[in-house]
């Protein structure tokens, strides 16, 4: 079953390029758990038309050709809610496991829910300046939860937000050292523990590899599940981190003994199954899907 967790790196990729093939299939990076097509701000206006092309002959190469058993979930993101509703109407366009909606809130989601086919995973990107206001995230919460498509995850648009506040982030800094940390904190509390999935916002600097590894720690640290990559070299940190070490597991597998006492000690620490338990459920997943560090 797809989880967000499983999504691992997910790969953003401008719809324009020629070898979108052997991305989706798994011939270029083995390692990609999930790769999405961008026809939105990777794509400058004037190759709009080449890159809907591009991707209707990525679909219908699927069509014909079966794909490698290790393959990519493949996702992909529209320019606007017009476009999307164009692309519906491919017939190819349930070869997709899923679709990001961009510039997602409450303004546009019964838009977004009358197109949308309840075969695909959605994966909405909170990236507006109401993503800042909790009572707007509240109110699209609930309304979510009522009467929308079940969410694969929300993902934290960070670029986008920090362009909201006329801010871009510098390659010496985590985002979680900017006004965006607070607000993933934030949509943490907002979101998490009414059993939404939340994503980690990409780290551009793709060549400042400590930078990524420090963020990664906080994203796990903030319950964010898998994280945005634009960059192939980011898919191995990204998955790296996720492992789980053989202490946090053998903690985890006693938590969950049913036999286990009410609260006992570990290496040091307390464990209090009764506090602890979804934690120990997480790393179980983290484990299944990531493996042990070595």
């Amino acid at each position: 079953m797809l989880s967000a967790l499983s999504l691992g790196a997910t790969l953003y990729m401008p719809a324009t390029r020629l070898d979108l093939w052997q991305v989706v299939n798994g011939e270029k990076y083995p390692e990609l758990r999930s790769v999405v097509l961008c026809l939105e701000d990777a794509v400058v206006e004037h190759d709009v038309e080449f890159a809907k092309e591009n991707l209707k002959k990525l679909l219908q190469h699927l069509q014909q050709n079966q794909r490698n058993s290790q393959h990519p979930q493949l996702f992909i993101r529209p320019r606007h809610l017009e476009m999307a509703e164009e692309l519906m109407q491919w017939a190819e366009i349930q070869l997709l496991d899923g679709m990001v909606l961009p510039k997602f809130g409450l303004s546009n989601l019964n838009q977004w829910h009358a197109i949308l086919s309840s075969d695909l995973k959605l994966m909405p990107t909170l990236e507006t300046p109401d993503t800042f206001d909790m009572g707007a995230m509240k109110e699209l919460r609930q309304a979510l939860q009522q009467q929308f498509h079940p969410v694969l995850v929300l993902r934290i648009g960070g670029n986008d937000l920090l362009n909201c506040l006329a801010l871009r982030r510098p390659n010496d800094m985590t985002l979680y050292q900017t006004p965006i940390g607070a607000l993933i904190s934030n949509l943490a509390g907002q979101f998490l523990p009414y059993g939404f999935s939340l994503s980690a916002p990409v780290c551009e600097h793709f060549s400042q590899v400590k930078l990524l590894q420090d963020e990664l720690y906080l994203d796990i640290q903030h319950g964010l599940s898998g994280k945005t990559i634009i960059h192939p070299a980011q898919i191995p940190i990204v998955h790296q981190a996720f492992q789980v070490n053989e202490i946090e597991l053998k903690q985890a597998q006693d938590i969950l003994n049913h036999d286990a006492q009410a609260v006992f000690a570990c290496r040091g620490s307390m464990l209090e199954p009764a506090t602890h338990k979804h934690w120990a459920e997480r790393i179980l997943e983290r484990a299944k899907v990531f493996g042990l560090k070595i």
